[in-house]
């Protein structure tokens, strides 16, 4: 027996010793019925008395308003009541019963289902870790490359630099060269004139010895 089913056996048993007890009353003390309609266990219904001449007392569920008992004697009535209290909370129970045998099994498919999506969840997050520590290792690789690349392009703007301050050196070691080769072309053409000159000069020499040959006998 489950627990809900345990605490309205109690709950039944309670109310069954209730009635017994209210039987007792009746049999033998002789209790104040007007009194006893107020009772906690008679809330749920309406217990009235009809008018003279018979002075009918009539029970009816409050809920629904269905009639329980009609009697000249209220003590009959509250029997009545009192039965239909009992029947009706047996009728609670063994609806709680049928409806706690459904949860239960709901509560077992519910069970089963939360296993098998806790082990899809566990391999569904071993899956996502493994892809996240792949990524991070290709990041890692990516940014070990992009440092390496950059150190790469700093090397060569380094040594475009050193290679730029070569091409000024050679451009001014040119336009040296080309000042040095300019005063050679000059130096050239003053010696170009000179032997013309000298040539000159040599041939008026030879000129000059030839008719001083002549000019001796």
């Amino acid at each position: 027996m489950t627990k809900i089913a345990k605490i309205l056996a109690v709950f039944v048993a309670v109310g069954s010793l209730a009635f017994a007890g209210f039987a007792i009353v009746t049999t033998f003390s002789g209790p104040d019925w007007r009194e006893m309609i107020r009772e906690p266990y008679f809330q749920h219904y309406s217990i009235t008395s009809g008018g003279a001449p018979d002075y009918i007392w009539t029970a009816s569920r409050i809920s629904d308003g269905a009639q329980i008992a009609s009697s000249k004697r209220l003590p009959e009535v509250l029997v009545k009541v009192m039965d239909d209290i009992l029947q009706r909370q047996q009728a609670e129970l063994n609806e709680l019963n049928d409806r706690e045998t459904q949860l239960q099994a709901r509560v077992e498919t519910l069970t089963k289902a939360k296993a098998e999506d806790e082990t899809a969840l566990a391999a569904y997050e071993k899956v996502q870790r493994d892809r996240l520590a792949a990524v991070r290792k290709q990041n890692e690789q990516v940014a070990a490359e992009v440092i390496a690349a950059t150190e790469e392009a700093q090397r060569i703007e380094d040594e475009i630099v050193l290679r730029r301050e070569d091409v000024i050196a050679l451009r001014r070691q040119l336009d040296e060269i080309r000042a040095d080769q300019y005063r050679l072309e000059v130096v050239q053409k003053n010696l170009e004139s000179l032997l013309i000159q000298l040539e000159g000069d040599n041939w008026r020499a030879d000129l000059r010895e030839q008719g001083l040959k002549k000019q001796v006998p």
